[in-house]
């Protein structure tokens, strides 16, 4: 991700245009590491989100929505006691770094006017959100560092906050020729050309450097010690042309999508020209772009992280599952040869006349083929004896396959359902249908406990859109969900669709007593494609029918239908555009 020095600096551009002077109206903590401010001002409302996210730390406006938790985190009530109906005066970045200082106006207990800074370090794991007053003195910090996480860097509350200082970078912006020349030559000439870069700049990302590199006809895999004066001037020049577009805040906000699947691969503020095989997508704004690109991601990272505990039971049991069908299918595999048992002890009372009272073995003619065989004998027991033991083997062979095949059932139903399951985890982005799998799990008895004290959380809906013929689609998104779908929101004559074979949601397309296209057909296809196991895959197998052509059989687990006269179709998944 290329979220670098020179990126932030179109959004701190951007922030002063669209949020300087606005008031902070609330404050929530929606997630440990993120906070969202609600601002107001004469241009009207918006929400600026902070985060310190490890993996996806980041400082923009958004337009989503997020689910604050019933009692706020005690960071949160700070900045509210702080910051609320404070103005944000000024937002500067530090040294061209990842960086930004918000400074707010506000009010002590005495009602007189001070100021406070929130620094947002956009850093990786070493992000960061601190709340100082006038003279950097920290009042908190959404991760506090102690001397015993580091010794160099301290954050908690009393300390001075000091910048992060790399004695060996400077700021791009503040360099001529003959500085960056000097730069250069100093340098460890068997550095090669992109890591040099890298290294002495603030805020330069290996996606940059790529990038002044290539507009410069070189190779970031150049050492210094190969570049003459006319490639050093070369490459000076390309980068004063890149100072001069942010000095003139002449940005090009822009994201590149993989060809194929159009997944967002990276993005930035100027065009790259080194990339291949990527579609670019031109965007008004760089705050949209981290709004739109981080959202999902960071959204999916934190329901990663919530059910990691869940999704490690259920592979367990999984795995559990499978290694007992193995075991139950090798099982029958034996009670299949169960007829030699019988042929033995139906040998041993043909032949009972040969056996002698200490005899350990008897050989006899196999009249099914003629063959010679041995039978072993326990001298202990008389032949009819003996004859017994193998027609009681032979017995619980017979009853055992029985039970094998009741147990073989129930196991691959549980192995269908747990799969089933772990694909909802794997997938969830919203905290109802969370505890939806949750309580599904309890009352099936998979898991034994669940939360005694939690807050109300209203019931999850399925996703309903419009298909482009004007149909009602509905997608299920767990298995309570796919069963109120099937059958409670949709009537006999609506389509019905489902991956083939794999873990997946169930889709309603409603009929309303029309015929249903072909075209609406296909595009339902491909959104049940989509929500499914296979979903990676470029083309899914679907089968389709007719609603009252699926049944759910009587004890079923929740989600577990069975269908006939289906049909079925090959499609490439897609994923529907939703609109809140």
């Amino acid at each position: 991700m290329a979220l670098d020095g020179f990126f932030l600096s179109s959004v701190v551009s951007e922030l002063n245009n669209t949020i300087k002077g606005s008031k902070i109206d609330k404050i929530y903590q929606p997630e440990k590491e993120e906070i969202i401010l609600n601002l107001r001002s004469s241009k009207g409302n918006t929400k600026l989100i902070l985060s310190a996210n490890s993996s996806f730390p980041r400082l923009n406006t958004t337009s989503k929505t997020f689910k604050n938790p019933q009692t706020p985190p005690s960071f949160c009530m700070f900045l509210r006691k702080h910051l609320t109906s404070g103005i944000i005066r000024k937002i500067i970045q530090i040294n061209m770094d990842r960086i930004v200082m918000l400074e707010i106006e506000t009010r002590d207990e005495l009602k007189t006017f001070a100021i406070k800074r929130l620094f947002i370090e956009i850093m990786g794991k070493h992000s960061n959100i601190v709340l100082t007053d006038s003279n950097n003195k920290v009042l908190d910090s959404i991760k506090r560092i102690g001397y015993n996480v580091s010794s160099k860097r301290q954050i908690f509350p009393g300390v001075k906050y000091l910048a992060p200082i790399f004695d060996k970078k400077i700021n791009l912006m503040k360099i001529d020729d003959e500085i960056f020349k000097k730069i250069l030559v100093e340098s460890n000439q068997g550095l090669q050309l992109g890591k040099f870069i890298v290294k002495s700049f603030y805020g330069m990302s290996p996606f940059l450097s790529r990038e002044l590199c290539h507009r410069s006809s070189l190779s970031e895999n150049n050492f210094l010690g190969e570049l003459d004066e006319g490639k050093i001037d070369l490459l000076y020049s390309t980068i004063s042309k890149l100072k001069k577009n942010i000095e003139n805040k002449d940005y090009s906000p822009i994201v590149y999508a993989d060809e194929e699947s159009g997944e967002y691969l990276d993005f930035h503020c100027f065009r790259m020209t080194h990339l291949e095989g990527c579609s670019p997508i031109d965007y008004n704004s760089v705050n949209e772009i981290l709004d739109v690109f981080y959202y999902e991601k960071a959204n999916f990272n934190s329901f990663k992280q919530k059910t990691s505990n869940l999704r490690k039971k259920i592979s367990s049991l999984l795995d559990k599952n499978k290694k007992k069908l193995g075991k139950l299918l090798q099982e029958l595999t034996k009670s299949k040869n169960r007829d030699i048992y019988k042929t033995y002890g139906d040998l041993v009372i043909a032949n009972i006349y040969k056996i002698n009272k200490d005899d350990e073995m008897l050989e006899a003619i196999n009249y099914i083929d003629n063959s010679q065989v041995e039978i072993r004998l326990d001298k202990r027991l008389t032949p009819s004896q003996n004859a017994q033991k193998y027609y009681k083997r032979y017995n619980k062979l017979k009853t055992a396959e029985i039970n094998l095949k009741i147990q073989i059932k129930i196991t691959k139903e549980n192995i269908e359902y747990l799969e089933n399951i772990l694909y909802n985890l794997e997938s969830v982005s919203e905290i109802e249908v969370l505890e939806e799998i949750k309580k599904e799990l309890y009352e099936t008895r998979y898991i034994n406990t669940m939360e005694k004290k939690k807050p109300k959380i209203g019931k999850s809906k399925p996703i309903c859109l419009v298909s482009k013929d004007g149909f009602e689609i509905l997608i299920g998104k767990n298995n309570i969900q796919n069963d109120l779908i099937t059958f409670k929101m949709s009537s006999k004559e609506d389509l019905w669709l489902h991956a083939k074979n794999v873990p997946g949601s169930h889709v309603i397309v409603r009929a309303e007593g029309k015929d249903i296209p072909d075209s609406t057909i296909e595009e339902a296809a491909s959104y049940a494609a989509f929500y499914s196991k296979n979903n990676k895959q470029q083309k899914v197998e679907i089968d389709y029918t007719q609603r009252y052509n699926v049944k759910k059989p009587k004890g079923a687990k929740p989600g577990f239908v069975i269908f006939h006269e289906n049909y079925s179709l090959i499609i490439e998944p897609k994923k529907p555009e939703i609109k809140n």
